[in-house]
């Protein structure tokens, strides 16, 4: 799936902040600031090519499902190793290149045909290929509800699809892959809750402009009083 460019956030890293006069000490100090865009991906690999999610999926379930440390880019060289080069670069890995490239691992990968309700009641790795407007894409799937289920994204990060949303892109396919090192308990299955403007500004004040501030749209303020 393409990958879409997003407004520009503070950098991460310590950020000066100005006390002023309610400082006894320095009246600068550095404090560690994380921004939105990385937030939203707490707990996914992040795709960093436009055909690269099925690699980036692989490295969330290995990392936060397993425990283990690697890279998308590390897991997309080894899968370029087993896989058609062109074709990935044209489509996109499939789930045969991911699931050969598992079983090179000496994991257990398979893919299963399943009903939206038994999604519910499964607590292994999930990998899913939904058809967004004609982009296959592939995402985790975290946690499945009645009427919406969490996912881990490589191209947006956390985030929640209405049942409808997603099974009208999903071919009732997941594809799973598990090894001794699995944790039923894993990070995994803990969803973060999406960040959301209009969320975060009603636990602190009652603004009309949170609906505003969702698409990045800052209401005007008269400062000549």
């Amino acid at each position: 799936m393409a990958m879409i460019s997003g407004c520009a956030t503070a950098p991460a890293g310590p950020t000066p902040v100005w006390l002023g006069q309610f400082s006894q000490g320095p009246e600068m100090v550095r404090v560690p600031v994380r921004s939105w865009t990385e937030r939203k991906f707490d707990n996914v690999v992040r795709q960093r090519s436009d055909f690269s999610c099925g690699a980036a999926v692989l490295a969330t379930v290995f990392n936060y499902g397993f425990g283990y440390e690697t890279t998308e880019q590390q897991v997309l060289v080894n899968m370029l190793k087993i896989a058609d080069p062109d074709i990935v670069r044209e489509k996109g890995f499939s789930l045969l290149d991911m699931k050969s490239y598992a079983q090179t691992l000496g994991m257990q990968a398979e893919g299963y045909e399943v009903e939206y309700d038994k999604l519910r009641d499964l607590k292994v790795p999930m990998i899913a290929l939904l058809d967004i407007r004609g982009y296959k894409h592939f995402v985790v799937l975290r946690t499945a509800f009645d009427d919406r289920i969490s996912i881990a994204d490589p191209a947006l990060g956390n985030r929640t699809m209405t049942r409808k949303a997603f099974e009208d892109a999903w071919n009732n396919v997941i594809f799973i892959v598990l090894d001794d090192r699995f944790d039923p308990d894993s990070e995994l299955f803990n969803p973060v809750s999406p960040l959301s403007a209009k969320r975060l500004l009603a636990t602190h004040a009652d603004l009309p402009a949170a609906a505003a501030a969702e698409f990045g749209i800052n209401q005007g303020f008269d400062f000549s009083l």
